[in-house]
C-alpha cells in the first residue's frame, strides 16, 4: 500500500513532477558536494564551444543550496506550475512541456545580455507570472501582511525582492516579460478573430505522442478557438454590463472567486488526496469556462435568478 507521501508525489502531473524531482536531485548533489555550482552554471562558450551541454539543463535546476529562497522556489513550482498543468493545460501535457522548452530557449538567449548564469529562479518567475494571468480572479494573502489580487502578485514579489536585496530587478523584469509573451500567445491570441484560431505554441506531434496527448482533441480545440472568438467577445461584453447588485451577489455566492488564502503566497486551490486524476479533471472541467473566458459562470446566473 503506498504511503501518503508516495500518493502525493504521484498525484503531481508529469512535467511538474519531473522538474521538481530534477531540482531536488541536483540540490542534494550540491549539498553533498558531489558537484559544485561552477559545474552547473550556463555559459555559451562552456556549453557549446567546450561541449559541456549539460549546462543548458542544469542552469534551470539550480536554486541554490537548501535555504528559505530554495523552499520558496520549490513551493512556487509545486503550487503554480501544478495549477497550470492541471488547470489551464488540462489534458495537454505536451503543450505544457513545449511551453517550458520554448521558455527555456528564450531565457538562454537573453541570459548573456542580462549577465545571469543561473536561470532556475527566472523560469519560476515566468511560470508564476503566467499563473497570475490565468488565475487573476484569485486573491493571495502576502505573508499575512495584506491581500493582493493574483494579477499583481508577481509585481509585489518583484518590489519585495528589490527592497530586500537593494538592487534593480532586471532579471525578474525579463522573466515577467517572457511570461507575458507566452501567456499572450497561449491564451489571448487564439481567441482573437485575426488569429484564425491558430495556436502558435502547439506542441509537435512527436511530443504529443510521447506524452500521450490526443491529437484529434487538440485539433478540435484549435478549430473551436477561432470559431468561438466572437461569441467569447460578446459574452465578455455582456458580463461587463452586470449591475453592481448582481456582481456582489455573485461574489458572495461563489466561494472559490475572491476567496483569500490562509497560507503565505497560497492561492485558494486544493488538490485531491486520492484518485486525483479523475477528481481534478472533474473539478477543472466544471470551472473551465469560467476560468478561460473570464466571464460570470452560468450556474451563478441560475442561482441568482
Amino acid at each position: 500500500m503506498p504511503t501518503p507521501i508516495e500518493e502525493w508525489y504521484f498525484q503531481i502531473p508529469t512535467c511538474t513532477r519531473i522538474y521538481m524531482t530534477a531540482t531536488v536531485v541536483l540540490t542534494l548533489a550540491l549539498q553533498l558536494e558531489w558537484t559544485t555550482p561552477f559545474q552547473v552554471f550556463y555559459n555559451y562558450d562552456y556549453a557549446f564551444s567546450r561541449g559541456q551541454y549539460w549546462r543548458v539543463f542544469t542552469t534551470f535546476l539550480y536554486m541554490g543550496k537548501f535555504s528559505l529562497e530554495w523552499l520558496l522556489n520549490m513551493y512556487f513550482i509545486i503550487q503554480y506550475c501544478r495549477d497550470l498543468e492541471e488547470g489551464s493545460f488540462l489534458n495537454r501535457p505536451a503543450d505544457f512541456a513545449w511551453l517550458l522548452i520554448l521558455m527555456c530557449i528564450i531565457l538562454l538567449v537573453v541570459a548573456p545580455y542580462l549577465g545571469f548564469i543561473y536561470l532556475g529562479s527566472l523560469l519560476v518567475s515566468s511560470m508564476t507570472y503566467m499563473w497570475s494571468r490565468f488565475y487573476s480572479y484569485l486573491f493571495i494573502n502576502f505573508m499575512g501582511l495584506f491581500t493582493v489580487s493574483a494579477a499583481y502578485f508577481p509585481w509585489v514579489m518583484l518590489a519585495f525582492s528589490s527592497v530586500v536585496e537593494s538592487r534593480w530587478p532586471k532579471g525578474e523584469l525579463a522573466a515577467i516579460g517572457v511570461g507575458h509573451v507566452f501567456w499572450f500567445l497561449s491564451e489571448e491570441w487564439p481567441r482573437r478573430v485575426e488569429s484564425g484560431g491558430s495556436r502558435p505554441l502547439r506542441a509537435p506531434k512527436v511530443l504529443c505522442k510521447l506524452l500521450h496527448q490526443d491529437l484529434d482533441e487538440d485539433a478540435d480545440n484549435v478549430d473551436n478557438a477561432g470559431a468561438g472568438d466572437q461569441q467569447h467577445t460578446d459574452d465578455h461584453d455582456a458580463g461587463m454590463e452586470y449591475d453592481a447588485g448582481r456582481a456582489d451577489a455573485a461574489a458572495s455566492t461563489d466561494s472559490g472567486v475572491g476567496e483569500e488564502s490562509s497560507a503565505p503566497f497560497t492561492a485558494p486551490t486544493t488538490h485531491a488526496s486520492s484518485g486525483s486524476s479523475s477528481s481534478t479533471a472533474t473539478r477543472y472541467s466544471e470551472n473551465s469556462e469560467a476560468v478561460q473566458r473570464r466571464v460570470p459562470r452560468p450556474d451563478l446566473d441560475a442561482d441568482l435568478d
